[in-house]
């Protein structure tokens, strides 16, 4: 998508309707015609790259295993996706949640599809815990600690482009579960 790829390389200050008609060789009155301004144009772009992700991680899940652990271990997976864990992509990313706080339509938009993987995650964690016997630990700390490690290794890859590559991050987020739930991680297929 053009726009994607001009945030990623502009951000938002510095794309234009030029740079993304450009891109997508278009002409400047079909964008017009889709997208009234260039802010129509940026909600549509996060609407695009949210409903991505989303139908990424619910394959995933959908695809794996019916045990606790497996459903959790594919969520983590599809954040490493090669298709969504892409540097362009992770840039767009950051580009939309650095302008969240100024622009609230970007958080409503994003959080339309991330809320149900939120819960998912949630009920999941309370699963292993019922399962596992892990009386200490909170299952809202530990939710927000996983979402945490997804995004940790995204602003890692961002930051670090030369560094340990997507795989590796993925695999760093798969261990952290064993720490939180060690009874069932690692996996045992």
């Amino acid at each position: 998508m053009a726009a994607i790829d001009s945030i990623s390389k502009r951000g938002f200050s510095d794309t234009t309707l030029r740079h993304v008609t450009e891109k997508a060789k278009l002409s400047h009155g079909v964008v017009n015609y889709h997208f009234k301004n260039k802010e129509a144009l940026y909600d549509a772009t996060l609407g695009y790259l949210a409903k991505e992700h989303y139908d990424i991680w619910t394959q995933y899940y959908d695809n794996a295993k019916p045990t606790a652990a497996h459903r959790l271990a594919a969520i983590i997976s599809a954040d490493f996706d090669k298709k969504v864990c892409t540097h362009k992509r992770l840039a767009a990313w950051f580009a939309f949640w650095g302008q969240a706080k100024y622009r609230p339509n970007y958080l409503k938009i994003h959080n339309q599809y991330d809320n149900e993987r939120y819960q998912k995650i949630a009920k999941i964690c309370n699963e292993l815990v019922a399962d596992g016997d892990y009386p200490d630990l909170d299952i809202e700390r530990t939710t927000r600690s996983i979402e945490a490690l997804s995004d940790g290794s995204w602003l890692c890859l961002m930051l670090y482009p030369g560094g340990p590559d997507r795989e590796v991050f993925r695999d760093d987020c798969l261990y952290a579960l064993t720490r939180f739930f060690p009874k069932h991680f690692p996996l045992k297929d």
